[in-house]
């Protein structure tokens, strides 16, 4: 499960371009493994942002059919993972749902060998400029193409 606040930009794009990724590159890992998103304070059933679902389609894939919904005990139980896009993200299903400790992580310290992980926050581009979503972007790729590897690695996929 990917996390943001409202389920409509970061967490709904990256969900998506990993479900992309994963039909492009390894077609059979989506038997074993099912990427969803929702958002800390999501309004069920809002549509994906309207820059991040054009993104979307000009990276090959489509979020027309995404509904943000709101994280809940029942999606956290049947989640293996979840990552979520910012600290404030996992302290809130923390506080919420300690039971998901040892399964929720910032997206960038899943797997993390580093020592200072200050940093490791995705900003959020919503209702800023497009160097701010190209950075953001940025992110989500690499992020992906990294998550990916790990899950191979681990025989996830």
């Amino acid at each position: 499960m990917i996390v943001c606040s409202a389920n409509r930009t970061r967490s709904a794009y990256l969900a998506g371009y990993l479900r992309h990724f994963l039909t492009q590159y390894r077609p059979g890992a989506q038997r074993r493994i099912k990427i969803i998103s929702a958002g800390t304070h999501a309004i069920n059933g809002a549509r994906a942002n309207d820059v991040v679902a054009l993104i979307a389609r000009n990276n090959g894939f489509s979020l027309r059919n995404h509904a943000a919904q709101r994280i809940n005990g029942r999606l956290l139980r049947t989640a293996g993972l979840v990552l979520v896009m910012e600290q404030e993200h996992k302290d809130y299903i923390l506080k919420k749902f300690p039971e998901a400790r040892s399964r929720t992580f910032r997206l960038m310290e899943y797997g993390w060998q580093g020592e200072d992980d200050s940093d490791l926050d995705v900003p959020d581009p919503t209702g800023k400029d497009a160097d701010d979503f190209k950075a953001f972007l940025a992110t989500a790729h690499a992020e992906a193409d990294r998550i990916i590897h790990e899950w191979v690695y681990q025989e996830i996929i």
